[in-house]
């Protein structure tokens, strides 16, 4: 473990600070972000730990605005206890995890009253005994189940876990009848084996059976071996559990060896981070997403209409529709500050407190946190989606799913 003494000066870390008129706010002296009777011009200052550099760089950078945007709303809003602005401070943890420890010990010594997580899994765990530790309220933007189970008094998570995407999808190979499947996964990814072994562990409950299991690494450009292992296997269709570019080299190379069957992916892949990259060789894949990133296709109701309304500005200020980080950062940004105005106090025990019994609607569904679920969402909060012309469209299944889910 690491202290918690200041290492501003140490090279690679990247600090910003967002503010509603964008320049950096001083978080003052020790408190002096927190509490309930603070001077309504002293901005309450939040963490966020993203991976700007390295192989993460695409979800942090994501994960990044995403959170920003949260930010200015709120404070255009009128920021939270009767006026006061959020400051969002952000540290680089270069899809390293030993760099995210240094970068949480960084923001901690600075009045930081709350975390928005990595989305690297690897990262948030590694982080996770430090919130706790010190005792600050960390919400995560990965998608490990471990970050949450069993439950750490101070950790949350925004995405669906790898475990409920895992479930969801058993659900969608036994309603299509692909129950002869094949597996490949990411062994240096913390995700990506949790969602493995969750999928693993209730396939037979689904009546699937895994005939081929292949591994591969972060790193790895050909993914012949596999490939030709699952063409032999018999396998009804391949799932794939990686994040970042492995997941696109292999889509590349499953079109060209051209094996006949469906290829899976998780909802590490739901975003365009994917499809554009992927090109026309992503055409029907099916990729699991969380509810907001299918908002345009969603039946009507209370979650379309929030997801819609985060993704509008997001796409007029950047160029696309956001991505599932970028739901993730701002979903983080505002439980916190739901926390923080039901506490009546920005101080992190009392934050902390707020988060482990709220419910609030968010553009990827419905968050009720207790102290037995820091998870918040559910399986009904996956959707399940085919690729059609680089566009994540639900499959008619996942369609009449959440027909009955979203009433």
């Amino acid at each position: 473990m690491r202290n918690r003494a200041p290492l501003t000066a140490m090279a690679g870390v990247l600090m910003l600070a967002l503010t509603a008129c964008g320049g950096s706010g001083d978080s003052g002296g020790s408190g002096g972000s927190g509490g309930s009777d603070g001077d309504s011009s002293e901005p309450i200052v939040l963490g966020q730990i993203a991976s700007l550099t390295g192989n993460y760089t695409p979800l942090g950078t994501n994960d990044k605005l995403g959170a920003a945007q949260a930010v200015a709303e709120i404070n255009d809003a009128g920021g939270v206890l009767g006026g006061r602005k959020l400051e969002i401070k952000i540290a680089d943890d270069k899809t390293q995890p030993d760099q995210a420890v240094i970068a949480f010990n960084d923001l901690a010594s600075q009045d930081v009253v709350a975390f928005v997580g990595s989305s690297f899994s690897n990262s948030s765990l590694a982080v996770i005994p430090n919130a706790e530790r010190q005792q600050i309220p960390y919400i995560s933007t990965a998608a490990a189940d471990e970050q949450v189970k069993p439950v750490s008094e101070y950790a949350f998570m925004t995405p669906p876990t790898a475990g409920a995407v895992a479930e969801q999808l058993l659900r969608y190979f036994q309603a299509q009848g692909m129950t002869t499947m094949a597996v490949a996964y990411d062994t240096k990814s913390a995700f990506a084996q949790t969602g493995w072994d969750k999928m693993k562990s209730m396939a037979d409950k689904y009546g699937v059976s895994f005939v081929d299991e292949e591994t591969f690494e972060t790193t790895t450009t050909n993914f012949a071996p596999q490939l030709t292992h699952v063409g032999s296997s018999g396998a009804d269709g391949l799932m794939v559990w990686a994040t970042g570019a492995p997941a696109v080299i292999i889509t590349k190379q499953f079109a060209t060896a051209n094996l006949g069957m469906p290829l899976v992916m998780s909802h590490a892949e739901a975003s365009t981070l994917y499809t554009e990259p992927s090109g026309a060789a992503a055409n029907g894949v099916i990729v699991a997403s969380s509810l907001a990133v299918v908002g345009p296709h969603l039946p009507e109701s209370d979650v379309k209409d929030t997801a819609l309304a985060m993704a509008e500005p997001f796409q007029k200020a950047n160029g696309y529709y956001p991505p599932q980080f970028a739901f993730d950062g701002y979903g983080a940004v505002k439980l916190i500050a739901a926390a923080i105005e039901k506490a009546k106090s920005a101080e992190p025990a009392d934050i902390q407190k707020a988060l482990n019994d709220l419910t609030l609607l968010t553009p990827e569904g419905e968050y009720s946190f207790s102290d037995k679920d820091h998870a918040g969402l559910t399986v009904d909060d996956v959707a399940v989606n085919v690729v059609t012309n680089g566009e994540l469209v639900p499959t008619d299944w996942s369609q009449q799913e959440l027909e009955k889910s979203l009433k």
